[in-house]
């Protein structure tokens, strides 16, 4: 069974490599624009007339690239996969207005040089490759770059690379590597001591049914006040200046330090997880409605909690582990996890709360938890 899997590296080019990566990066945002651009005249030009809008034929990159001499500077591939990128946009748009892709995806915009920019590039002729003896990549265009990162081997071959420039300029190659891997199975699971039940919290991101959690520490929060100084001196700079570019980059890496931190914490509480335990047992929720009707957008964004259920759920695919996602509408909350009983009563503000019915002393946290184990045990065929 052949597997895709992706290997992100940060590289080191050259003056002269930064020169034709900003190239290739500027050429691939430009033909992308170029081409929407034309699609949108197109159809304002013919949007009474069906039969000439589906008959006109666009333009192809060979016709831009002989009216835009410049534009021969960068990778053809980069190009070519800048041209899939936008008729995959506009598949995904048509198939959400129709209803046939789940969730809601917009209209293409036109890319920002001042965001975050990228292009991929495919692997023709073995023009791409990765010495990890030697620590450099080898790009189209490019020839060898050195990187950083304690890997030291990666199965499979190279398909394709995806080039990044962040907004603090640094740079970052992500290899595509195709690998033949065997069928991961499923776990089966007889101990409930192997499932875990997971109930999400603003403070302490998670407490299990055991009352544990991973000792979260809130990125934003912690950052706050340098935050605020690095903004506060680049509102005083005059926009366009030499000093507002550095103060705006100061800003970006405050930014991208939180980010990083975020990312990192969750991928390795992910990996803990899959590791101790065979199933794991979590809340379906909506943090987006959570953000907005309870005043607390900051603290729930700031969790990163849906990128921690898509790692875990990576994880967990890669070891044949379970997660089990429970409906977003069970009253894990509200429910006592000695007796059963619901208290529609409960609030948010309590904490604590003693069973009408069983007089049992519970935790609001930790007893969700436990009425999570034991749905994923009983889904799991554990009782």
């Amino acid at each position: 069974m052949k597997r895709n899997k992706a290997l992100k590296v940060r590289i080191y080019p050259n003056a002269k490599q930064i020169e034709q990566l900003n190239k290739t990066l500027g050429c691939s945002r430009a033909i992308y624009n170029m081409m929407l651009h034309e699609r949108i005249t197109v159809f304002e030009e013919y949007k009474d007339d069906r039969q000439k809008l589906y008959d006109y034929k666009y333009k192809e990159i060979s016709v831009y690239r002989k009216e835009f001499e410049w534009l021969k500077e960068a990778d053809s591939q980069a190009l070519a996969c800048s041209k899939v990128n936008l008729v995959n946009a506009f598949s995904n748009f048509y198939k959400s207005v129709r209803g046939e892709r789940k969730g809601k995806v917009g209209f293409p915009k036109y890319k920002k040089k001042k965001k975050q920019n990228s292009y991929t590039s495919s692997c023709i002729n073995n023009n791409m490759a990765v010495d990890f003896e030697l620590k450099t990549v080898k790009l189209p265009k490019l020839g060898w770059i050195h990187f950083r990162d304690q890997r030291c081997s990666a199965e499979g071959k190279v398909k394709s690379v995806t080039v990044s420039r962040t907004a603090t300029g640094k740079y970052f190659a992500s290899f595509l590597f195709e690998r033949e891997a065997p069928e991961v199975i499923k776990k089966v699971i007889t101990d409930p001591q192997r499932v875990v039940g997971l109930d999400m919290s603003l403070s302490d991101f998670y407490v299990d049914n055991e009352g544990n959690n991973p000792g979260y520490s809130r990125n934003t929060r912690k950052h706050e006040m340098q935050l605020a100084k690095v903004q506060r001196r680049l509102s005083k700079k005059k926009k366009g200046s030499s000093n507002w570019y550095k103060a705006k980059r100061h800003v970006a890496l405050v930014h991208e330090k939180i980010a990083n931190s975020r990312v990192d914490f969750n991928r390795k509480l992910a990996t803990s997880l899959t590791s101790e335990y065979d199933a794991v047992c979590i809340e379906t929720l909506s943090l987006k409605g959570m953000s907005q009707t309870l005043n607390l957008g900051k603290s729930v964004f700031d969790l990163g909690f849906a990128d921690f259920v898509s790692r875990l759920k990576q994880k967990a695919e890669e070891t044949g582990k379970h997660v089990i996602q429970v409906d977003k509408w069970y009253p894990s909350s509200k429910l006592c996890s000695s007796c059963g009983h619901k208290n529609s009563a409960l609030t948010l503000k309590d904490r604590t709360w003693t069973c009408p019915n069983c007089g049992a002393e519970l935790s609001r946290d930790v007893n969700a938890g436990k009425n999570l184990h034991n749905v994923g045990c009983k889904m799991l065929g554990l009782g």
